[in-house]
């Protein structure tokens, strides 16, 4: 049945069936080694072994490598996209891989072709096999491969990147923050940030999206807080937004410099905060009056502050507009005595609503004098009977008995052999009189705590 099927092997090339023939070898030679190979050289004499190529040995037997090698040059040479599919699909111990690396080269400098991505994209997965990762990479990234991004992963090429971090950002943003934002099994970058914030100094926009996306991830961590500095210039150019609410919950940021971009951006709400923090209350109060107009948040402002000069300077602020004052009038008799604000409006002027403002404003000062009075009530009751609780323990008797010792010597206090007087503190330290310096008889050496009134002496 072998000559057989091997004589009809021959007459299907013969007929040209060359598609039909490298099924027809699966079936006809099994796994005999020797006679794999002897066809595989019919099927390369025509230039056919592309047709082979699908039914050759590649399980647990397989064919010499050069078999393998030969069927990848033919490709390379008339079908690179098949080329590129057979290195995709074979497994590299097939084959030496320098040798076809070698071929690729060479066969690029010799031939003009029109199909070179395909050609280094296949390359590129020849030096993966090769574990010439940094070369592979660099074909990706040329190519504008996203197949990069699986590599790094599957290959754990972290490492290796750190050039690469721009040109990677530029093939896939996305990809690349989150490949960025990766953390070891001890919860680290797998690509340290400062690396990253180092090459992507020069590319704000790009640098700005990797610590955003840091910052969102580690609000709770130490990890990216040394570049809130940067992270403030960064937002103020792209996301004014998430400004402020970095200021309020940062302090390792440089205040001077932050209020400096604030002030380069003419960011109102931005510096009354920066100079609230920085203590110019006095300039923040002014900016709420004169550039935002907004009369609650300065009250706001003040009532955080509690600086009775800063309520002085918002009713002078607010004198000049009688709808301020209405408000005021409302809302000051809970923090400041309203008379301050009433003696100083002029005598003629016009404000609306003042009725109902004084009623209210009436009711708030005595809502809080009565607060106050109940306040004081609660804290004179509480202090008489912690005063009292007080008497009561330190007039309570201390224990000493045979068991106790001297706080200085550790000698047993009461012994047949020593004569001396027991003196016991109201700390509760008890030591012999003569253990005791002469001119410090009063105060407890250990603690300082001065002698009860009746403190007891014991021979």
């Amino acid at each position: 049945m072998l000559d057989v099927g091997r004589k009809y092997l021959d007459h299907l090339l013969f007929m040209q069936e060359y598609e039909l023939a490298g099924e027809v070898c699966k079936k006809v030679l099994g796994t005999n080694k020797t006679l794999w190979e002897e066809e595989v050289y019919k099927f390369a004499r025509v230039h056919e072994l592309r047709k082979i190529s699908r039914y050759l040995p590649q399980g647990h037997y397989k064919l010499d490598s050069h078999i393998y090698e030969m069927v990848l040059f033919e490709y390379l040479q008339l079908e690179p996209k098949g080329f590129l599919d057979l290195v995709k699909e074979w497994p590299p111990d097939l084959y030496k891989v320098s040798a076809i690396i070698n071929a690729v080269l060479e066969h690029m400098i010799k031939s003009d072709m029109a199909d070179k991505d395909i050609v280094l994209e296949a390359l590129a997965i020849l030096y993966s096999h090769n574990h010439k990762y940094d070369k592979a990479l660099a074909l990706y990234l040329k190519l504008k491969h996203k197949g990069v991004f699986e590599m790094i992963q599957k290959h754990d090429l972290y490492n290796v990147v750190h050039d690469m971090i721009e040109q990677l950002m530029d093939l896939g943003l996305e990809q690349s923050i989150a490949m960025l934002s990766e953390k070891d099994k001890e919860g680290k970058g797998k690509i340290p940030s400062n690396v990253v914030v180092a090459k992507l100094e020069h590319n704000p926009m790009y640098l700005y999206l990797y610590l955003d996306t840091q910052e969102k991830q580690e609000v709770k961590s130490s990890g990216i807080k040394q570049y809130h500095g940067i992270l403030v210039r960064l937002y103020a150019e792209y996301c004014r937004d998430n400004l402020l609410p970095l200021l309020k919950r940062s302090d390792t940021y440089p205040i001077r410099e932050a209020l400096n971009i604030c002030k380069t951006n003419n960011y109102i709400p931005e510096m009354v905060y920066l100079l609230g923090r920085i203590g110019n209350t006095k300039e923040a109060l002014s900016l709420i009056m004169s550039e935002l107009k907004d009369i609650q948040q300065a009250i706001t402002f003040c009532q955080e502050h509690d600086d009775n000069e800063l309520w002085q300077d918002l009713i002078n602020h607010a004198l000049a507009k009688p709808e301020h004052i209405t408000y005021l009038l409302q809302r000051i008799g809970m923090f400041v005595d309203p008379r301050i604000l009433v003696e100083r409006i002029q005598d003629g002027m016009e404000i609306p609503g003042l009725k109902f403002s004084l009623v209210k404003m009436m009711r708030d000062y005595n809502l809080q004098v009565s607060v106050q009075e109940g306040c004081k009530k609660i804290l004179v009751s509480d202090f008489f009977n912690l005063q009292e609780r007080l008497v009561s323990l330190q007039s309570r008797g201390i224990v000493v008995d045979s068991s106790s010792v001297c706080a200085c010597c550790d000698q047993q206090l009461m012994s047949s052999q020593l004569v001396s007087r027991i003196i016991t503190f109201n700390c509760k330290h008890s030591y012999h009189e003569l253990c005791l310096p002469t001119c410090n008889l009063d105060k407890c050496p250990i603690c300082s705590t001065e002698r009860l009134p009746e403190a007891r002496s014991i021979l």
